[in-house]
């Protein structure tokens, strides 16, 4: 049997969901700012990339360049490929369009028949240090040789002279930062699911309420009385009078406004999983309540608590037919 004072804290039982909804959030934000900045500290120590291992952020200062010698567009945004020099190595590096722009002054001098024109400072270039590619190696030995006027690098001494690795401008450790942040994302996704199943069950609960009015003293009283059946496992009172239901906010259900009721089975595996009543109002809307997994003592507990049902409101119809669902909605309210 329940009683007011439970039922009172069972309908507040929603606040777990705002407590655990905004912790889940919390430790979320804490997850992906924990990444961010790690990632921001790899940025604020780059590499020299005369040092750089793949996987690396690194930099070079750039004092020299030549005209790039290679594109592709492997990843749909073109990427241009160009040899430059700190002054002492020569390095590959892809260029995106914000750091080839920031290199002009250096491409103009390097081009520049002008013996008197004024050395621009090195600029310092970011970006991952990837592993250099067969097809790019062998791209750059025929552009280096080129520019070189003789056959002086081939793939035996390239090491020496370009290095393993190339740095990629269009990649910084933020690139990755989402992938890596992927659990803490889905605990976000998580908590707003929870914040928003506690809004959700805390606008029914309110409805409810206000919709009873003056009537909402009545409610308790019955819950209250010796009478009122409580399934404490289904979230489910029934009173002299009402079906109520908290299992998803609370839900108030006159018993004068059904007109049909009936068991449904869930099943996975070929095997009853859980069970639920369906509850058919007059104005032809069904509500699933007295949702219970399907244990030896569930099922004993959902038998004695439909037959109850059945008990409370003789009239309705009782079962899923088609004679019941065509006779159900000859009695739906126009």
């Amino acid at each position: 049997m329940g009683n007011k004072e439970e039922f009172e804290k069972n309908i507040k039982t929603g606040k777990l969901l705002l407590f655990f909804g905004i912790f889940v959030i919390i430790s979320a934000l804490v997850g992906v700012l924990t990444v961010y900045f790690s990632k921001k500290k790899i940025m604020d120590s780059p590499v020299a990339l005369v040092d750089a291992k793949v996987g690396d952020y690194a930099s070079v200062d750039v004092k020299i360049m030549d005209n790039y010698f290679a594109t592709n567009d492997y990843t749909g945004v073109e990427h241009k490929t160009y040899f430059v020099s700190d002054g002492e190595y020569i390095y590959i590096v892809d260029l995106n369009d914000k750091t080839r722009s920031e290199l002009n002054a250096i491409y103009d001098y390097s081009f520049s028949e002008d013996e008197n024109k004024e050395e621009p400072e090195m600029v310092k270039i970011y970006g991952m240090a990837k592993s250099i590619p067969s097809d790019l190696k062998k791209i750059a030995i025929d552009a280096y040789n080129e520019i070189m006027g003789e056959k002086k690098l081939n793939s035996t001494n390239f090491k020496d002279y370009l290095g393993t690795v190339y740095l990629d401008t269009f990649e910084t450790p933020l690139n990755t930062m989402w992938a890596e942040a992927s659990v803490s994302i889905i605990f976000f996704v998580i908590g707003g699911i929870l914040l928003f199943a506690f809004y959700r069950v805390r606008s029914t609960t309110k409805k409810s309420i206000n919709r009873f009015g003056d009537k909402w003293d009545t409610v308790l009283q019955e819950i209250d009385s010796s009478d009122c059946f409580y399934y404490k496992k289904a979230k489910l009172y029934l009173t002299k009078s009402y079906l109520i239901s908290y299992q998803s906010g609370l839900e108030i259900f006159d018993y004068k406004d059904i007109v049909w009721i009936y068991p449904h089975e869930y099943r996975y595996n070929g095997s009853v999983s859980q069970k639920s009543i369906f509850v058919v109002m007059k104005n032809g809307k069904a509500r699933k309540l007295a949702t219970v997994s399907a244990s030896k003592k569930n099922l004993v507990l959902f038998d004695e608590m439909y037959n109850t049902f059945l008990n409370r409101m003789p009239d309705v119809l009782s079962g899923y037919t088609k004679e019941n669902k065509d006779k159900a909605k000859e009695l739906y309210q126009k």
